[in-house]
Parts: C-alpha cells; sequence; structure tokens
C-alpha cells in the first residue's frame, strides 16, 4: 500500500537522514560503539543551542553529542547537560531512553510546521543550527502519535 492522499507530509520528508538518540551516559555509549563495530565518533562535543525556543520559552540548550556517520545513515547520540529544561532532559524525565528523533533535511521548514499543525502536532523546540548557520531545526511533539520526535531542518542550499 502506498500514500491514500494527494498531499502528505511524505512530500515534505524524503529520506531520513539521522537517527538521534538519548543516552544518559555518553561514555557507556561511546565505549559500546568502540567495543561492538569498532567505532569512534566522527564529531563530539558539548554545544550550547542559544535563543531556541522551547514550549513558547527562550532558552539556551546545553548537550553533548557524539556522530556517527555509518551505516548509511547519522547517528547522533544526545545526552543533555545541566539543569534547564530541553526536548533532551525531558525525554530522560519520562523515561525515555534510546530512539528520540528521526530528522528530515527539508526546502520549507514553515511549510512543514503548518502541515504537523493540520495534523495536531505542534513545535516543542526550535532553534538554529549550529552546523550550518542560517539554518533551523525544529524538533515537533509527535511523540504521542508516533513514539519518538520529528524533526525538520533546513537544508543549506534553501538558506536564503
Amino acid at each position: 500500500m502506498g500514500k491514500i492522499q494527494d498531499l502528505t507530509l511524505t512530500d515534505e520528508l524524503h529520506d531520513i537522514v539521522q537517527v538521534g538518540i538519548i543516552v544518559e551516559d555518553m561514555e557507556k555509549i561511546k565505549q559500546g560503539m568502540l567495543d561492538v563495530f569498532g567505532l569512534e565518533p566522527d564529531m563530539e562535543g558539548d554545544v550550547c543551542y542559544e535563543k531556541c525556543l522551547y514550549r513558547g520559552q527562550t532558552i539556551d540548550a546545553p548537550v553533548r553529542n557524539a556522530f556517527y556517520n555509518y551505516f548509511n545513515i547519522q547517528l547522533e547520540f544526545l545526552q543533555p547537560l545541566g539543569d534547564q529544561d530541553t526536548i533532551w532532559s525531558d525525554y530522560l524525565k519520562m523515561g525515555q531512553h534510546s530512539l528520540h528523533h528521526l530528522r528530515f533535511d527539508v526546502t520549507d521548514n514553515d511549510r512543514v510546521t503548518a502541515m504537523m499543525k493540520e495534523k495536531g502536532i505542534d513545535i516543542w523546540m526550535q532553534g538554529e543550527s549550529l552546523v550550518t548557520p542560517g539554518c533551523y531545526f525544529t524538533y515537533y511533539d509527535s511523540l504521542e502519535q508516533l513514539g519518538f520526535i520529528v524533526e525538520a531542518v533546513t537544508r543549506a542550499d534553501c538558506v536564503k
């Protein structure tokens, strides 16, 4: 079976480019990735996403991350830092460990937001990409409907 409507989110969300995984102990995960797959992170570090919109409030969102560009997809492990409530710390507080989000690169973040809103799915957190200035990420609160978060990031070639 395929699409059942003419225009769906699949018209905006194409390939999954990243799987995000929330962890409590980054060192344990990195050791596991080394022991099981023989892989070290391609990039890692502590970062702070500044001036993010989080549930209607502007916050700075600190997180430790490790990226593995393997298996034809990027695995992003995220460990929340500090006491600030963020989408990542919320997940741990809910008892969620492991799959956090599927990321899609999009041409029109506003269009995806409008389509999500039509489905009753609001923005959980949004901010500017640290990797590509001018690009924005949006985490949608799709946990109830899907069991994971949908993330949309404006493609670099679509920044005005």
